[in-house]
């Protein structure tokens, strides 16, 4: 088992951009209003943040809830989940840090700890997905929880980490 200590500087950022670009992929898939963006982005962050108890078999994932929770006591900044899932070409460099952590992952780490993060990871970009309304009309009329994009890109997700979804 390895601790978010285990890796160098590079590595570390590379898990937490691993969390963040499980929820912007989601939410770049679908952009909707402001409103649906920030949605997501809370529900992922309540997500990473209210998991801890789930995965506390999981060194690698309790570590970095942990140190997530250190930089929110020191009140470290975080990137502006509306400015980052909006940017052009979010969705394919979240798919792409997605990539290079399995990558890592598959260097450093063995088969159930990997496991459990890219598990975590699925959970994130789940309820990122399912946060916001999407498709709504006029006043906020109809709409859906999940709509086909994010859909597709939940499966495309789960195919890059190699877990179902």
């Amino acid at each position: 088992m390895s601790v978010y200590a285990d890796y160098n500087p590079e590595e570390q950022q590379l898990l937490r951009k691993g969390v963040q670009s499980a929820a912007v992929a989601v939410s770049a898939a679908s952009p909707g209003r402001k409103e649906e963006t920030v949605s997501e982005g809370v529900a992922a962050a309540t997500l990473v943040l209210d998991s801890q108890a789930a995965y506390v078999g999981n060194t690698l994932v309790t570590s970095i809830i942990v140190d997530v929770q250190a930089r929110i006591i020191i009140e470290q900044p975080f990137p502006d989940f509306t400015k980052v899932a909006s940017a052009p070409g979010a969705q394919a460099e979240a798919m792409d840090a997605m990539r290079a952590v399995v990558a890592l992952l598959a260097a450093k780490t063995d088969a159930e700890e990997a496991t459990g993060y890219k598990t975590w990871l699925m959970q994130v970009a789940t309820a990122t997905a399912q946060a916001g309304k999407e498709d709504q009309g006029f006043l906020g009329r109809g709409g859906v929880k999940v709509n086909d994009a994010e859909r597709a890109v939940l499966a495309e997700i789960a195919g890059i980490l190699g877990i179902e979804s």
